[in-house]
C-alpha cells in the first residue's frame, strides 16, 4: 500500500515540477513588470522546493519500511520516522511561506489598483462636472 501512495506522491511532484517550469517560462515571456517577474521567480523557487520535498517524502515512505525491517533497533525506527516528520514539517512551513508571500503580493497589488481606480473616478467626476458647467 505504501508503494502505491509513494508512486502517487512521486507522480504528483513530477507533474507539479513540469507545470511550474511551464508557468515560469510563460511569465518570463509575458513579463512587462520587473517586480512581478521577480515575484514569479521567487514563487517558482519556493514551489519547486516544495515539489522536490514531496518527491523526497515519496521515496522515504517505502524506504523507511524496508530499512526498519533491515535494522531491527527500535531507536533506528524512531530516529528515521522523526526525520520523516521533520521533512513533513519543513514541507508545511514552505507551503505556509508561499501562501503568506502570495497573499502579501496580491494584497499590495489590489491596494495599488484600488488607489488607481479611486484616482480615475475622481478625474472622471471632475471632467463630468466641467462638462455640466460648460453646458449651462
Amino acid at each position: 500500500m505504501s508503494i502505491v501512495v509513494s508512486l502517487v506522491l512521486l507522480a504528483t511532484a513530477g507533474a507539479q515540477m513540469v507545470a511550474l517550469v511551464r508557468t515560469l517560462r510563460r511569465a518570463v515571456a509575458d513579463a512587462d513588470d520587473q517586480a512581478e517577474l521577480a515575484f514569479r521567480r521567487r514563487q517558482f523557487r519556493r514551489r519547486m522546493q516544495t515539489s522536490a520535498m514531496l518527491a523526497v517524502l515519496a521515496v522515504t515512505l517505502p524506504l523507511g519500511q524496508w530499512l526498519t525491517g533491515v535494522f531491527t533497533s527500535p531507536w533506528f525506527a524512531v530516529a528515521y520516522w522523526l526525520f520523516v516528520m521533520l521533512l513533513v514539517a519543513w514541507l508545511i512551513l514552505l507551503a505556509m511561506a508561499d501562501i503568506i508571500s502570495t497573499r502579501i503580493h496580491y494584497g499590495r497589488r489590489r491596494d495599488r489598483y484600488t488607489i488607481e481606480q479611486a484616482r480615475l473616478k475622481a478625474e472622471l467626476n471632475k471632467i463630468r462636472r466641467e462638462d455640466e458647467e460648460g453646458e449651462l
